[in-house]
């Protein structure tokens, strides 16, 4: 069965479906399932991020998925809506979340940031991000069960929505580009 994409679409882009940080998952079971996700900032974060990138940005920052096939291999994916965002995106580093590493980008001059090579920051850093994370985003998410399907809804909600932090799959900017030269920064 196809997701349904107007569905998936309709919870994600209502900012009353996303929670704190800090009580993610508020739904265990449905966090443990493959599916779409979506970063909503608060007023703070969007002029913080926004001046960064020399732009005004919506609440809507990000959209995700965790779980998808990936083609042309067909290899399916054990990650989780749980695992993806709980782990990586919540408690992780910059190496292994893209959105994280985007938000540490935006914020490393602002916070005093200190790369530690490889893509990661320093540990004081890296709590540093977790506590702005916790304090300025929201997250919501969906469950779509279908793993082969999850990268087409994926690219779908992208078209439509067009997160500002979202690099892959979305049209070129000038803010896509600077944001991809500050994130650069944290490579080295």
């Amino acid at each position: 069965m196809t997701p349904d994409v107007q569905a998936v679409f309709d919870v994600l882009s209502d900012s009353s479906n996303a929670v704190d940080p800090k009580c993610f998952p508020a739904d265990l079971q449905l966090a443990q399932r493959p599916g779409m996700y979506a970063w909503w900032g608060d007023a703070e974060a969007c002029t913080v991020l926004g001046a960064e990138l020399g732009v005004e940005l919506p609440s809507l920052l990000y959209v995700g998925q965790a779980g998808a096939t990936k083609w042309p291999s067909g290899k399916r994916s054990t990650a989780t809506l749980a695992t993806r965002i709980g782990r990586q995106h919540i408690r992780g580093n910059a190496r292994s979340s893209t959105f994280r590493r985007t938000i540490s980008a935006l914020l490393l001059d602002q916070l005093q940031l200190v790369p530690a090579g490889g893509g990661r920051l320093d540990s004081p850093s890296n709590a540093v991000v977790s506590q702005w994370i916790a304090e300025h985003l929201t997250v919501g998410i969906v469950a779509v069960d279908d793993r082969d399907a999850l990268g087409r809804v994926e690219q779908a909600l992208l078209d439509q929505l067009d997160p500002p932090l979202n690099l892959d799959h979305c049209p070129s900017s000038a803010a896509r580009a600077r944001l991809t030269a500050l994130r650069a920064r944290i490579s080295r």
